[in-house]
């Protein structure tokens, strides 16, 4: 099953998708996300963000076949009612409004309204039913008394079916602890807290208080029954604000408590009675207070815990972002301070020990190490500092500075160390670009690959969209085809009387018909027809010359009364066999907002298909007639009878046609007789035989007395007897 939660990420929404989910069916969710969160929903499903009174909801109602809707949409904080009642309406009458509009026009199944025990107001009777006098002391209440009227007029005018739970006092995990926040979240908030409680009033005003998960359960059992109407959802018991602060005392220490004056909307005791819920949901309520405000206390612990340790965090950051610098410092200047480090133990080396690496040049060796493992800007700092201490020492040992450094064998040592430096710390920093490179074209690669996933993540849900569409929207090539598939027959009257149910359904009317072109192209007869009490059908239409029918039936010529001329139908359509029309398809009357280009294109391709119908029908009829008749006559065996017979059987109870049954008594001379007769009927008459050889004449789309009229002109050379409904008329 497909079901869209309106509200879906608030707090008692985001339970009962959750509950649908678990049981196995397709979750829909339609949120603006002004309180609810998608932290709710942990399950895989698909998600709208639009507000509910918008129009582009119908978009999400026409590629989604709906099974049920549940509206928990709305405006829920009482005092925001107050000082704003048009946003209040808006949003919980005209949103609803819009929800309700759009299931009746996309067929779905079940609608659920959450309603609220608002709409009792300050009643005082004890425990109140759904019979109890409504009497809303705020906006909201008063919105969902007017929600709940909708429902019920949506059931008895478009025969949508409608239940509205007015849900009692609803709490457990999830719930905010402001706005629309019930007085349980409240508490336990402050009291997670470590504040003083304030109790409205003495704290002796009860409530009905339900726990979410027995909301969902109900809600869930609801949608798979066929209970409608209006049902409390409640605990039917009364819980007072003092004793649901002496539960929570039991869970965590409660600071103080301090009792102030109540307000003017709050109502002194509330008790729903639930029996009818019980009775025609198949449901109980699952938890006690005791039990659900454990869970709740859990899950807001849990909660608080988190947030505490969220609180430290910018703490955290804070000491983070003056360590920050100091790493950008470290990648700066630590090449430097190790290569000093690392020059100040050669140096030692050098001058200690030099001895003792008799062949090896130790500066020598820390260009090589500090180009290695550095690159070219240190291997240039490691050879002045190698040229400083070997250009010391020399001068340590007594040479003249200038004899210094006009010396071969030292100029020669300098141009190795600065070769070495050099050629070191480029071949270095060039591998070291080439990684660097590389690891730049990976982070590109990753930027391609994570953008080619999201394309493709796009193009599945569209996809998923557009199969959905094809599927399942109402007037998709899968509907279309599912319901084409009711004139899949080879016996054309089947066909004629499956059309109007066809032209019903796919072009949404209610004044639909079909009539064969007569012998001639002079009259068309009607053959089928909707059956509209409040229509008029004639029985036969006279071609005209430059009429709509005639173009119809000449000119194959499709006709769209765009100037709604009363006089003609709104949609005429030829049905073409070969090289000519065998049949005209009319519409009469369809709304003025399918007065469209896509409906006329609509119709253009259900007019193909039924022509498709039509012809393989009477195709077969021409081919199998050496079967249905008597060899050399016009008179139908037995069998076929029956089948003619049960036909129009049919039409007279789907669409109200008439028919006349006619006995033809036997007189010298029958085939002659036969002959006549069968020349003077129209194309939608049959003459048959029955099992005793009895013949009979059936008489399409004619009354009592106008087959009485057919009756006077045969009456000079044959004698008859008229049977319709089993009655005899003579």
């Amino acid at each position: 099953m497909r079901v869209l939660v309106t509200g879906g990420y608030g707090f008692i929404g985001s339970f009962i998708a959750e509950k649908f989910y678990k049981e196995g069916h397709e979750v829909h969710i339609l949120d603006n996300l002004s309180t609810g969160k998608k932290s709710n929903i942990q399950f895989k499903h698909r998600y709208y963000v639009l507000n509910i009174e918008d129009e582009q909801c119908e978009q999400i109602f026409r590629t989604n076949k709906f099974d049920a809707v549940i509206h928990l949409a709305a405006q829920t904080d009482i005092n925001q009612s107050i000082e704003s009642p048009a946003e209040d309406s808006r949003m919980n009458v005209l949103g609803l409004i819009n929800m309700l509009q759009f299931s009746k026009k996309y067929s779905v199944s079940k609608f659920v309204f959450a309603s609220s025990s608002a709409v009792y107001g300050d009643n005082k009777e004890i425990p109140l039913n759904e019979q109890s006098k409504c009497k809303p002391i705020s906006p909201y209440g008063m919105s969902k008394g007017i929600g709940e009227y909708y429902c019920e007029q949506w059931q008895e005018l478009y025969g949508l079916d409608t239940l509205c739970f007015r849900f009692s006092n609803v709490y457990g995990p999830r719930q905010r602890d402001a706005g629309e926040a019930g007085i349980i979240s409240i508490l336990l908030k402050k009291v997670l807290n470590k504040e003083r409680l304030v109790v409205p009033g003495d704290g002796e005003q009860t409530s009905d208080f339900i726990y979410v998960e027995d909301v969902a359960e109900a809600v869930f059992r609801a949608v798979l029954s066929d209970v409608s109407g209006l049902i409390n959802l409640s605990t039917n018991t009364e819980t007072s604000v003092n004793e649901l602060v002496h539960c929570l005392g039991k869970m965590e220490q409660v600071k103080d408590v301090i009792y102030e004056d109540a307000k003017r909307i709050t109502i002194k005791s509330s008790r729903l009675d639930n029996r009818k819920a019980r009775r025609e949901v198949d449901w109980v309520p699952k938890y006690s207070i005791e039990e659900g405000l454990e869970l709740t206390y859990k899950w807001f612990k849990a909660e608080d815990d988190y947030a505490k340790r969220n609180v430290e965090e910018p703490a955290y950051k804070e000491e983070r972002k003056a360590i920050i610098p100091f790493d950008k410092w470290d990648k700066k200047y630590l090449p430097y301070f190790e290569n000093i480090l690392i020059f100040m133990f050669i140096s030692f080396l050098y001058m200690k020990m030099g001895d003792f690496f008799y062949n090896i040049d130790l500066l020598l060796v820390y260009i090589l190490i500090v180009g290695i493992t550095f690159g070219k800007v240190q291997a240039i700092l490691a050879c002045s500092l190698s040229i400083l201490l070997y250009s010391w020492q020399g001068l340590a040992n007594g040479r003249e500075f200038i004899a210094l450094f006009t010396d071969h064998h030292t100029l020669m040592q300098f141009s190795i160390y600065l070769f070495l430096g050099l050629l070191i710390g480029y071949i270095i920093d060039r591998r070291q670009l080439r990684e660097e490179n590389a690891v730049n074209e990976l982070e590109l690669f990753k930027e391609k690959y994570q953008l080619l996933d999201d394309i493709y993540t796009e193009t599945r849900k569209v996809k998923e969209e557009l199969q959905n569409q094809i599927l399942y929207s109402e007037d998709s090539v899968g509907e279309i085809y599912t319901i084409i598939k009711k004139i899949d027959s080879l016996e054309p009257d089947e066909v004629f009387n499956g059309v109007i149910s066809v032209l019903e359904q796919i072009m949404k009317t209610k004044e639909a018909s079909i009539y064969l072109v007569g012998q001639g192209e002079r009259f068309l007869r009607l053959v089928s027809k909707s059956n509209n009490t409040n229509s008029i059908f004639p029985s036969s239409i006279e071609i005209q010359s430059d009429g709509p029918f005639t173009k119809s039936v000449s000119e194959n010529e499709f006709f769209i009364n765009r100037r709604l001329q009363p006089e003609l139908p709104m949609m005429i359509a030829p049905i073409q066999k070969g090289d000519r029309a065998v049949a005209v398809i009319c519409i009469n009357d369809i709304d003025l907002e399918h007065l469209t280009l896509y409906h006329e294109n609509l119709f253009h391709v259900v007019t193909n298909l039924i022509t498709a119908s039509i012809t393989r029908a009477l195709d077969y009829a021409d081919a199998t007639s050496h079967e249905r008749y008597i060899e050399g006559t016009a008179v139908l065996k037995t069998e076929y009878f029956h089948k003619a017979l049960k036909s129009k059987q049919k039409a007279k109870e789907q669409f109200n046609i008439p028919y006349s049954l006619i006995k033809i008594n036997e007189v010298e001379g029958m085939r002659e007789v036969i002959m006549k007769i069968t020349a003077s009927l129209r194309d939608t008459d049959y003459i048959g035989l029955d099992e005793s050889g009895t013949y009979w004449m059936l008489l399409s789309n004619t009354s009592k007395e106008n087959a009485k009229i057919a009756l006077n002109r045969f009456r000079s050379f044959v004698d008859m007897q008229y049977f319709q409904e089993e009655a005899m008329y003579v």
